[in-house]
């Protein structure tokens, strides 16, 4: 079943109805990758979507002109990123229950957004229109979005980080 209709058929207009699908499928991935990524790999994968950001942007190779090309280095750099530097970064989300979830979750959702605003800047509006809405393209390519998404890592840092006392 399509999700798209069976919103529209609650009444809520098509392009609402797309931003909806698309909250409800990031959470989802969200929540299910939190799984695969744990308390130790949630903040060394904050920090490899930057280190990842970087590397592609300021590699000025031929082969990196292309966005899809930027994406797959993108995504390659930051899974190596996870899988070497999970052994040296030792940092973890500390926590138990219900609170301990919401944190991976949390931590795995702004890793997904940070990732899909770095990639969907590099495509145009027009690539993007057979993709997603013009509303959800706005949440990760406008100015004040792409701050937010850029600095929300640095919050969520602050707010988890393990308590010394």
């Amino acid at each position: 079943m399509n999700l798209n209709n069976l919103l529209g058929g609650l009444g809520i207009k098509s392009n609402l109805a797309g931003d909806v699908s698309f909250l409800i499928l990031f959470l989802l991935v969200s929540f299910v990758i939190s799984f695969a990524l744990g308390k130790h790999r949630i903040l060394v994968s904050l920090l490899g979507v930057y280190a990842a950001y970087v590397i592609v942007n300021f590699a000025n190779f031929d082969f990196l002109k292309e966005p899809s090309a930027k994406t797959l280095i993108f995504l390659a750099i930051l899974a190596g990123f996870v899988v070497f530097f999970t052994k040296i970064i030792r940092s973890s989300v500390s926590g138990h229950g219900p609170m301990f979830m919401a944190k991976l979750v949390v931590g795995t959702a702004i890793v997904i957004g940070l990732s899909l605003c770095v990639i969907l800047n590099w495509y145009t509006p027009k690539e993007l229109s057979d993709v997603i809405t013009p509303g959800t393209r706005k949440f990760f390519t406008d100015d004040f979005w792409r701050f937010v998404w850029a600095i929300a890592p640095l919050v969520y840092l602050g707010a988890v980080r393990k308590r010394i006392d």
